[in-house]
C-alpha cells in the first residue's frame, strides 16, 4: 500500500470521530445556553400571584405558556380532590347517604370539593349546562383561607327541563372534574 492511499484511508476513517466531536460541542454551547435561560426566565408563569393563588378562571384552555392565565394541567389536577355532587352538605362534604345524581325540578343541587392543596384566595368555578349544552348557569368563589372545603350550589331549579345535565370545575384555564347528574321525575329523584 502506498503512502498516499494510507494517508486516505486514515483520513476517511478519522472523519466520523471529527463529526462526532464537533456534535458534542454544539450539544455542550446548547446546554449552557439552556441552563442560562432557565437561571433568567420566570420559573412558573401562570395566572397565579405571588402568593400562588390562582387569581382568574377561564372555560378555555390558553395555549402556551407565556399568558398570565395559563395554568400547567397537571398542577391544576393537584388543586382540586374529591369532587361530589348531592342533595346536602354536612361539615363542607356531601355525606356518602345524600350523594347522588338524580334531582327533581326545584331540588337544590350541591357539589363540594377538597381545596386543601389550593392556594388561598385562588378562584375555582363551576359551569352548569343543561340539555343541548345550554349553558344555564356558573358561579365563582374564591378559596378561603385555611379551607379544607368549598361547596358550590344551584337552589332554583324550578324551571330547569328534564334531562341530562353537567357541572365543570375549572382553575385558572384548566377543567379538572366535571359532575354528570339527571333533572328527572320526583319519583326518580334522591338516587
Amino acid at each position: 500500500m502506498k503512502s498516499t492511499q494510507l494517508a486516505a484511508l486514515l483520513l476517511v476513517s478519522l472523519l466520523p470521530m471529527a463529526a462526532c466531536k464537533s456534535h458534542e460541542t454544539d450539544n455542550a454551547a446548547d446546554t449552557a445556553t439552556s441552563v442560562q435561560n432557565s437561571a433568567t426566565a420566570p420559573a412558573d408563569q401562570t395566572s397565579q400571584s405571588t402568593s400562588g393563588a390562582v387569581t382568574q378562571t377561564t372555560e378555555h384552555e390558553i395555549a402556551g405558556t407565556s399568558n398570565a392565565n395559563d395554568l400547567n394541567p397537571v398542577k391544576a389536577q393537584t388543586m382540586i380532590d374529591d369532587v361530589t355532587i348531592g342533595h346536602k352538605v354536612v361539615d363542607g362534604t356531601i355525606p356518602q347517604a345524600d350523594q347522588g345524581d338524580d334531582f327533581a325540578p326545584g331540588q337544590p343541587i350541591y357539589i363540594t370539593m377538597k381545596v386543601a392543596d389550593t392556594p388561598a384566595t385562588s378562584k375555582i368555578k363551576v359551569a352548569w349546562y343543561g340539555p343541548g349544552d345550554t349553558k344555564v348557569s356558573d358561579e365563582e368563589k374564591s378559596v378561603p383561607r385555611g379551607a379544607k372545603y368549598l361547596s358550590f350550589s344551584q337552589t332554583k331549579t324550578a324551571s330547569w327541563a328534564k334531562g341530562d345535565y353537567r357541572a365543570e370545575v375549572w382553575i385558572g384555564d384548566e377543567k379538572v372534574n366535571t359532575q354528570h347528574f339527571n333533572i328527572t321525575d320526583k319519583s326518580k329523584a334522591g338516587k
